[in-house]
């Protein structure tokens, strides 16, 4: 007899090729959808979900572009496409889905320790499109017969990353030799390696576990120190200028996952801290010691 099958969209993206292997270590057959692949979530998710025939679904697929993403009018486009894969899941006879949102839907105005029914005020329009989903997605699931969790990932970082993000952009201008232009790096965020999200999400899906779910480490570390570590490794020092850029009017101080319901419920613990972390991307990318 056949296991059960998971359709997993955006399975080419920074996030979803590392969810393949520990989905495939629990026993499931992936259905991988991407845009690579040829698929067309946004006209046809139906045709998607019919290709798939599963019974799981991990929805990561979503506006592309690092640069533009927050403000992006694409985005708009995903929320409609991301309810609509949900409904032909469902009707297609899917029982179980994890869809995939951020912490860039929750208020940030005060920083802090966030947890899943902290205030939703996103202050982009990435955020907001997110949100909309959410929302409707968890309020939707029980009509539509489906089994929803909805995974709020807050920054992640991995091998591979697309220009515009931090740790991309910093290792490849530090391995090139160029000066590194960036804020003073005393804003502490939560990050967490793209393998340990891509476990997190295979764990969430076969946990039962429904409504919004904070995918971080729980502990945030300063800016500051993840440069340091990147820079050390890299024999990079003396390349990084701390404070040549002024952080964004309004930056928070603390943005950090309350991680409770991923450790306690779902049983989720990273296998990577920032140093381990680093240096994994560092290997994959063939960079540094």
């Amino acid at each position: 007899m056949s296991g059960p099958r998971v359709l997993l969209t955006g399975a080419t993206g920074l996030i979803g090729r590392q969810v393949v292997a520990p989905l495939e270590a629990a026993g499931f057959t992936v259905v991988a959808a991407s845009r690579a692949r040829g698929d067309d979530l946004l006209a046809d998710p139906a045709a998607v979900v019919a290709r798939a025939g599963a019974d799981h679904l991990v929805h990561l697929a979503w506006a592309g572009g690092a640069k533009d993403r927050w403000s992006a009018a694409a985005n708009l486009d995903w929320v409609g496409a991301s309810l609509r894969l949900l409904g032909a899941f469902a009707a297609a006879g899917g029982r179980r889905a994890v869809m995939v949102g951020s912490c860039a839907e929750y208020d940030w105005s005060a920083g802090g320790r966030l947890a899943e029914d902290a205030a939703l005020r996103p202050a982009t329009l990435y955020g907001a499109a997110k949100t909309a989903t959410g929302i409707a997605a968890i309020a939707g699931a029980p009509v539509l017969g489906v089994s929803l969790a909805w995974a709020r990932v807050f920054f992640c970082y991995g091998p591979g990353e697309p220009e515009g993000r931090l740790f991309g952009d910093i290792i490849r201008g530090l391995a090139a030799g160029r000066a590194v232009d960036c804020t003073d790096g005393l804003q502490r965020r939560d990050f967490l390696h793209t393998a340990d999200v891509g476990r997190a999400l295979a764990m969430l899906l076969q946990s039962g576990v429904e409504g919004p779910v904070n995918i971080g480490s729980g502990r945030a570390v300063a800016v500051r120190e993840v440069i340091a570590e990147i820079a050390r490794r890299t024999g990079g020092e003396a390349l990084v200028r701390l404070g040549a850029r002024p952080r964004p009017a309004g930056d928070p101080a603390l943005i950090e996952a309350d991680v409770t319901r991923l450790f306690g419920e779902v049983g989720f613990r990273p296998r990577h801290d920032i140093a381990s972390g680093i240096g994994a991307v560092l290997a994959a990318e063939g960079i540094g010691a």
